[in-house]
């Protein structure tokens, strides 16, 4: 029988986790569960966001939340430049120095051939592009995540375009080079994985080394060399077979790749800045259908939204993006009714959205987008609410 406490105290477990760890927010998915059955996952610790940059931190953080039984530790996307309270960890805009990009390849373990396949596809397409040494891999449980090394994209680059916006687009631009080569890989094997751009705000992925939440397995981690070699004996908790160079990259490697990324995908709401202040973006498209959304327009499910109320929106649409997708996230959850949630966005909607300084054009989109959310709170129930926001 697996012991979690004796596993995660490893001293290579310890070291392999906080590696990855340092710098990002911490979530830990626990073996206790809340009493409504749902998994226990904690993200803070005393209001204050989890954290756990050294293998010392991390066992400190492993014995804090023992009778909890910790289980598996995630970490965000993002790399902050501070880390102390809540408003650092939500501060997307001014407080994340870089991000890790990854795209998910969402598998069952009986597929596990097809998912490599999957992998290599996307590893073929970022080594035409000139990115080879900062790429890396982990099995996650169910499928794997292919991973851009955080320093492959220079610091310039990010100043120039945004950190999200950049990170999101080379997730979205690679995404919609390899789709139909995965959809074949789908039709060769009888299988449906999916391959996902989750590079919204406040994604999180696996740490090197955990365990998996439910399964007696281990997130080990590739390199691409390894992809041909791989098998699903590798991820046994008893003698776990796991590549170290993970941390390996070539500073700037992706450099053209983001460029190009940017240019093409234009930013999370897939236009840039430079084309808004130059007017090159056109209004959107007036909704024929109230169950739509506007052209190019995504919204997502956060598994772990912020808080609601007293959020700074001023200057940035995408901060009213990410406060709606939370209130829906929060709705999904149970976090609050339907009304509380119609209520919140019915008022930003009319009053708060058109005092934070957003041009006339942003103000129509997310007024459209808000319309939108209501109308669906109103129409659907919360699984469906929860299938739009997951599929849109």
């Amino acid at each position: 029988m697996l012991r979690e406490l004796d596993y995660l105290s490893r001293p290579e477990v310890l070291k392999e986790m906080s590696d990855f760890l340092a710098g990002r927010w911490v979530a830990v998915h626990c073996s206790r569960k809340m009493k409504d059955g749902r998994p226990l996952l904690i993200r803070y610790w005393n209001a204050k966001p989890l954290k756990a940059s050294n293998p010392a931190e991390l066992l400190s953080l492993v014995n804090r939340l023992k009778h909890l039984q910790p289980r598996a530790f995630y970490g965000t996307a993002n790399i902050y430049h501070r880390l102390e309270s809540r408003e650092d960890a939500l501060n997307y805009e001014e407080n994340v120095s870089k991000r890790t990009v990854t795209w998910d390849i969402d598998s069952t373990p009986e597929y596990w051939k097809a998912t490599i396949e999957v992998a290599r596809i996307i590893v073929d397409f970022l080594e035409k592009w000139g990115v080879a040494r900062s790429i890396w891999l982990k099995w996650s449980g169910r499928g794997m995540h292919v991973h851009i090394h955080e320093n492959a994209v220079s610091s310039s680059i990010l100043e120039r375009h945004g950190v999200l916006d950049t990170t999101w687009s080379l997730a979205q631009f690679v995404l919609e080079n390899v789709k139909e080569k995965v959809a074949q890989v789908n039709v060769k094997h009888g299988s449906k994985i999916k391959v996902e751009n989750l590079m919204d705000p406040q994604r999180v992925f696996t740490a090197p080394l955990s365990l998996h939440r439910t399964l007696d397995a281990v997130c080990v981690a590739l390199k691409p060399e390894d992809l041909d070699s791989f098998s699903l004996e590798w991820i046994s908790p008893i003698n776990p077979v796991h590549n170290k160079n993970w941390r390996v990259y070539q500073a700037g490697e992706a450099d053209n790749l983001a460029e190009e990324a940017v240019r093409r995908i234009g930013g999370y709401l897939r236009k840039s800045k430079q084309q808004v202040a130059a007017g090159a973006i056109t209004a959107p498209l007036v909704l024929e259908n109230p169950a739509e959304l506007p052209v190019g327009v995504k919204l997502r499910f956060n598994e772990f939204p912020g808080k609601l109320r007293g959020r700074k929106l001023s200057l940035d649409p995408m901060k009213a993006v990410r406060l709606l997708e939370d209130v829906l996230s929060c709705y999904v959850l149970g976090k609050i009714s339907r009304e509380e949630a119609v209520s919140f966005l019915d008022a930003t909607r009319k009053v708060t959205l058109r005092a934070q300084g957003y041009s006339q054009k942003d103000v129509e989109v997310l007024e459209k987008l808000y319309e939108q959310a209501i109308y669906w709170l109103e129409n659907y129930t919360r699984e469906e609410v929860e299938k739009l926001l997951k599929e849109s």
